[in-house]
């Protein structure tokens, strides 16, 4: 095992450096894993430019290797571990709590204050040729799901986790604003989880085709009325709406389409610290307003998902590019430079001929 791997650190916003730093020492508890896939996340976005909230809060610090979202294979394991062998294909919960707390002891581990986050908190996370991680938070990934599609089950738990918290009911009809990875996927899940019917708000028609094969109706944002577009398509107002866009204008959208007395789970972060929302409408209507975080719980079933076809992670890929591009990939995901982008991987020992798929 050599002793000092490549790894890109976030050391000013906007700034990212390949620094030559030590393979992580692992404790008795931990796990090293060699990084194959990493997924762009909007987070990785706002650690990158110096706009996330963590920032604020105290919470991260840079210097920072980023990267929450991952597929790799075990290299090393401390002696306590068990239940993994060296080449498993393997991903992991990006939370780790203290194990003692209220929180953790609820299962609420993700809202531990002496967390740490995988890529986010005070932990470096997966832009790098390894990574560490404790064996409690790592998940062997099941037959027949590749390395690629195991790259998207952290999202993939992310909007499950989000689906769960609404307690969404056989029949509901679902709006979910937003067509990146969480919002396609959290559409999906909704979907083989019994609503009766659920529609996607795009920003473009170009997925229309993919989005249909789901089983899900796609309307555009911006072309007509589009509440009157959702009503029609879900045959009526919606049961729950998912905010997954992270615009903060999206949210007024959320509480039109949205029926009295039902539900908006906020799934993603808008960067802003104040947002304008018209919180008499939503009194007088007996509307829920949900929020969420990370994905605590939701990796298991998540991968039984991927594994099931129940989930299409594979067609949420839209873009690769090798590890020693990584900061042309952040920057083709910030400046937003293709309309058809929805996750975009950071993989290693690319097989495929070429620099990028785009």
């Amino acid at each position: 095992m050599k002793k000092t791997m490549k790894a890109y650190r976030v050391t000013a916003p906007l700034k990212m450096e390949l620094q030559e730093v030590p393979v992580p020492v692992l404790n008795d508890n931990e796990v090293l894993v060699r990084v194959k896939a990493m997924g762009i996340c909007t987070t990785d976005i706002e650690l990158y430019d110096g706009s996330m909230p963590y920032y604020r809060e105290g919470l991260s610090r840079m210097p920072l290797t980023i990267g929450h979202e991952w597929s790799g294979y075990v290299a090393a394991m401390g002696s306590q571990v068990t239940g993994f062998s060296v080449g498993d294909l393997v991903v992991g919960d990006i939370s780790i709590g203290c194990g003692k707390c209220e929180n953790c002891l609820r299962g609420m581990y993700h809202l531990c204050s002496q967390r740490t986050e995988l890529g986010v908190i005070r932990y470096d996370g997966s832009m790098a040729e390894y990574l560490k991680t404790e064996g409690k938070n790592l998940y062997k990934v099941p037959e027949g799901v590749t390395w690629e599609e195991a790259a998207v089950t952290e999202p993939t738990a992310t909007a499950l986790y989000g689906v769960k918290k609404t307690g969404l009911n056989p029949g509901d009809r679902v709006a979910v604003i937003g067509d990146g990875s969480i919002g396609m996927l959290a559409a999906q899940i909704a979907n083989c989880s019994g609503a009766g019917r659920v529609c996607l708000v795009a920003r473009k028609d170009m997925h229309r085709e993919k989005v249909n094969g789901w089983g899900i109706d796609l309307v555009v944002h911006g072309q007509e009325d589009l509440k009157g577009q959702v009503e029609t398509a879900l045959g009526g107002p919606a049961d729950v709406v998912f905010e997954a866009s992270g615009n903060a204008a999206a949210y007024e959208d959320a509480i039109r389409l949205v029926r009295p007395g039902g539900k908006i789970c906020a799934m993603s972060i808008t960067g802003k610290e104040q947002i304008s929302m018209d919180m008499d409408y939503i009194v007088t209507r007996d509307i829920t307003v949900v929020g969420m975080l990370a994905s605590p719980n939701s990796f298991a079933p998540a991968l039984r998902l991927i594994a099931a076809k129940k989930v299409d992670a594979a067609g949420c890929i839209s873009h690769r590019f090798l590890f020693d591009q990584s900061v042309e990939a952040l920057e083709f995901v910030r400046m937003k430079a293709a309309r058809d982008k929805i996750k975009v991987l950071i993989v290693h020992d690319n097989e495929n001929e070429g620099r990028v798929e785009k």
